[in-house]
């Protein structure tokens, strides 16, 4: 539980940086009404998908990650949803980068609404980790948390070993 408490942690400090502000000037919108993208929350449980599988792709748009790289879970009541993404990935072009997105059932989650760059070009293919947070209100019900992954310029994306956690009220 304390590396679910410390993603939440993480997610929260970034919502409010300067990544919202890059959201809004693109004119993105919240995932859900009454979401919040600032705040505390109590989790109760937490889902954990890994996998040691190689994905690659040169899609200029975002594409699913195989693998670990989505988790459906059920929630008895309205609350938070949040988590973290760890994977070794890189970009084989040089000048080129790994863009990233989190979605819950179709909506982007903060703080990687739009272009976040994951991992960059000339990676050794190390270890890399993103926070996300979903919002403070999410409806109870089943919930799917989905990892998307582009190519910045075009270049081949590799991902290898990843872990997907979501924690949820």
């Amino acid at each position: 539980m304390r590396i679910s408490a410390i993603g939440i942690a993480a997610a929260l400090a970034l919502s409010t940086s300067s990544f919202i502000s890059a959201a809004h000037a693109a004119g993105s919108t919240q995932p859900f009404a009454g979401a919040a993208t600032t705040g505390s929350c109590t989790i109760k449980k937490t889902e954990v998908a890994a996998a040691d599988s190689f994905d690659q792709s040169s899609s200029l748009t975002f594409v699913n990650l195989g693998d670990a790289g989505a988790i459906t879970f059920k929630s008895k009541k309205a609350g938070c949803v949040g988590g973290t993404f760890f994977a070794n990935a890189g970009n084989a072009s040089t000048g080129d980068s790994v863009v990233l997105q989190i979605l819950i059932d179709g909506s982007p989650c903060e703080p990687l609404i739009g272009t976040y760059f994951f991992a960059n070009s000339g990676s050794d293919f190390s270890s890399h980790s993103a926070a996300f947070f979903c919002g403070a209100n999410i409806a109870a019900g089943t919930h799917r948390i989905q990892v998307q992954y582009s190519s910045f310029d075009g270049g081949e994306v590799q991902f290898y070993q990843r872990t997907l956690e979501v924690t949820h009220s």
